[in-house]
């Protein structure tokens, strides 16, 4: 089966650096501003970070959590969850002897899917977000890991109060916790879908669920697709960097 991608990243507005890294069956992402477009067969890997800790920590943070990926796609193909959970191991030890070195904290966000005859598994830490298409619905895979979520969950806040929420940006669970935890990521079954999203914050703080499944269904080049997704952001305000990866499994 050959599947269609295409990722761009963008620094945005407002911040000086980009934070957020990606991985595409292979290819890292080598410069702030970033797009490619591409095919692949499958078994494939694609994944997006979003980094912590200001200055150039969140850089390092998600360009580790990337190119350690690269070190264990090929055991992801093969051995799923338990691959995955050795790679997040492993990229928190990294990222804990760097915060050690330097005496800082950082960390980053990780959204994850292995694409394999049409279906995809997802797995993610943080808020970075994955989702699919169905016709043209869109629907929302993967569930953040932050303070807001937990509180919808105990009843505390309402979905419509968490957006606008002090809680919404905390996370809970992301690649560098603290030594001794090691969170491993939450895992989604097998899904068949139309298109994939993975995209960071930058994207789902600047744009409705509304105008991100407009624009999903509304181009068939995914070139097309994940432009106008970033520029939406960036229109609306871009406040921060914005990564998004579109992967269309129609060929």
């Amino acid at each position: 089966m050959k599947i269609t991608f295409a990722a761009r990243s963008e620094t945005g507005r407002v911040r000086k650096n980009n934070e957020d890294n990606l991985y595409c069956n292979g290819v890292i992402m080598e410069r702030e501003d970033f797009f490619l477009r591409g095919i692949s067969g499958t078994p494939a890997v694609f994944a997006v970070c979003d980094g912590m800790g200001g200055e150039d920590c969140g850089e390092v943070a998600s360009r580790v959590g990337v190119e350690t990926l690269a070190e264990h796609a090929d055991e992801i193909l093969c051995g799923g969850y338990e691959a995955v959970n050795d790679y997040v191991r492993d990229t928190n030890e990294k990222l804990r002897a760097y915060m050690k070195a330097h005496d800082v904290r950082t960390g980053a966000t990780l959204a994850l899917v292995v694409v394999n005859e049409g279906k995809f598994t997802a797995y993610n830490l943080g808020d970075s977000r994955i989702y699919t298409t169905e016709g043209h619905t869109l629907l929302k895979v993967t569930a953040d890991h932050t303070l807001a979520e937990e509180k919808i969950m105990l009843g505390e806040l309402t979905p419509a109060k968490a957006l606008h929420s002090r809680y919404r940006n905390i996370l809970t669970r992301y690649l560098g916790m603290f030594d001794d935890f090691n969170s491993p990521p939450d895992v989604y079954a097998p899904k068949d879908f139309g298109r994939i999203l993975l995209c960071s914050d930058g994207l789902t703080d600047m744009m409705t669920h509304r105008e991100i499944s407009g624009i999903m269904s509304s181009y068939d080049d995914v070139s097309d697709v994940v432009n106008a997704l970033v520029d939406g952001a960036l229109n609306n305000g871009g406040i921060d960097n914005v990564t998004c990866i579109v992967i269309d499994g129609g060929q």
